[in-house]
């Protein structure tokens, strides 16, 4: 059997929901290419990578065209064809302002990076011809699209587009066999959500609201990640992974569940 191959643009270090879904991949068969954010974060990636059987990484910031490019040349000469391209990446520069104090270019800036890169890189892998008919396409987003988070601000208006995008890109790409689909996970503790302001007390409410007494793992994100780039009936869904949390109400101070 042909072993697949996943390109996984978003791991930053061994916590993070990319790596766990890398790693899920991995174990599932999968030959993983990732990329790295700079010279910097090259370690902390490779922390993941070396274990997963990676020779070779790629730099890629979001906007390097260049850097893009060589990735994709790599794959052409090569003849390597991706079954699986994960989106992971997110940038939010004034995520501790409130969002009536945020600028237009944060907000620009986090949009691209966030949101629109899925796009941006998911054109240049059309073009380049290097999807295979069934490859599967997944992004990560957040409940805070949909509900005013605190502290969440300005992401969760980058996190509705990037849903938007989700369900644009399934419709059309889904007539050259490509699905589209996005997780949504509850509160995990990564680098970046230890940016987001009373992050702990998102924490607490989403494991008292869970019918289960719990958030969600890096293990249970990656099975259902796997599950869902797998599963050639989901198309374009944003899928919670939050133990239920999302559907209950937490209770008050005192109260019993």
């Amino acid at each position: 059997m042909r072993k697949k191959t996943a390109l996984v643009v978003g791991i930053a270090n061994t916590g993070s929901i990319s790596a766990g879904i890398a790693r899920e991949l991995y174990t599932n068969g999968y030959k993983i290419i990732p990329t790295y954010l700079n010279e910097k974060a090259l370690p902390h990636v490779k922390e993941v990578t070396d274990a997963l059987g990676v020779k070779k990484l790629f730099p890629f910031q979001v906007g390097d065209e260049q850097a893009l490019c060589a990735l994709i040349d790599h794959l052409r000469k090569n003849g390597i064809r991706l079954d699986a391209f994960v989106h992971g990446i997110a940038f939010a520069g004034e995520i501790k302002k409130e969002l009536h104090e945020v600028s237009w270019k944060s907000f620009r800036e986090s949009t691209r990076v966030s949101a629109f890169s899925m796009v941006e890189i998911t054109s240049k892998l059309m073009e380049a011809d290097v999807l295979n008919p069934g490859s599967s396409i997944l992004t990560l987003s957040y409940i805070g699209s949909h509900l005013a988070v605190e502290g969440y601000n300005m992401m969760g208006p980058v996190k509705s587009i990037l849903e938007a995008l989700v369900r644009g890109l399934a419709s059309e790409l889904g007539g050259k066999g490509i699905r589209v689909n996005a997780l949504s996970p509850g509160p995990v503790m990564t680098r970046a959500a230890a940016g987001i302001k009373g992050f702990e007390n998102l924490l607490r409410v989403a494991t008292e609201a869970s019918p289960l007494d719990r958030t969600a793992t890096m293990e249970d994100i990656g099975r259902i990640a796997c599950e869902v780039i797998e599963n050639p009936a989901v198309n374009a869904v944003v899928y919670p992974v939050d133990c239920g949390a999302s559907v209950t109400m937490p209770v008050g101070p005192g109260e019993e569940k």
